[in-house]
């Protein structure tokens, strides 16, 4: 750690503008492995991570960057996904600069900042690459029901945190297809759909049901979903 007298902050390369013109992907190659850890390794591990402070989730940023310097890289996606149901998600969309990496006290120092954002995307990507991401277990299904309305990322968090305590959980939503904001308000050079995908199809994995197409007080009444089981 503490490289980044010697190293210069690196965000990972862009795809050539002749290629982006041809598609709407993402813009951003992702991370190779030796230049994630270099990049984690520039982490000054503060004895007040202002990072972590200025994270609305409080993320054990610099945890992960530690492991991820040292090529532990599924104990840092371990770490990650302990304060972030959905850190390929974050890693993308959320506004570093004004947050973790804006307050980043290497930034603050006139180092540039870790490129942090770029790290927890890396991190998450090869953890699902790996097989290391796993479908929810239950250790006990408590018989009882949480039916959630709205299937955007509040409501997969939710659901998600609601079924590792042991609920039946369904989520209703009235698009085709659930993430909200993330599939229908987000571009795919920022966030590309399969992403979103991949996350649902692990919550459907560990039990979670979607009704989709179903708008709650026309398809069915709130007293009538009550009643379910």
């Amino acid at each position: 750690m503490l490289k980044f007298v010697n190293t210069k902050g690196q965000t990972p390369e862009k795809f050539n503008p002749s290629q982006r013109v041809k598609n709407f992907s993402e813009i951003y190659k992702n991370y190779i492995a030796p230049k994630a850890e270099e990049q984690s390794s520039r982490c000054s591990q503060c004895g007040v991570p202002y990072c972590q402070i200025h994270c609305p989730l409080s993320n054990n940023i610099p945890d992960w960057l530690k492991l991820a310097a040292e090529g532990r890289l599924e104990e840092a996606y371990e770490i990650s996904s302990a304060t972030n149901n959905m850190p390929e998600v974050c890693g993308r969309i959320c506004p570093q600069d004004r947050l973790c990496e804006g307050n980043c006290v290497i930034e603050r120092a006139g180092h540039g900042t870790v490129t942090i954002g770029s790290i927890e995307k890396f991190i998450t990507d090869t953890a699902f690459e790996e097989g290391w991401v796993k479908p929810i277990k239950i250790k006990k299904d408590l018989g009882q029901s949480v039916g959630i309305i709205g299937a955007g990322p509040a409501g997969l968090a939710a659901a998600e945190q609601l079924r590792k305590i042991g609920y039946e959980i369904t989520v209703y939503d009235k698009y085709d297809r659930p993430g909200g904001l993330l599939i229908y308000g987000i571009p795919n050079f920022k966030l590309e759909k399969n992403i979103v995908e991949r996350r649902t199809k692990l919550l459907k994995e560990g039990g979670i049901k979607f009704e989709l197409n179903f708008v709650v007080g026309k398809n069915a009444t709130l007293s009538e979903l009550r009643k379910k089981t």
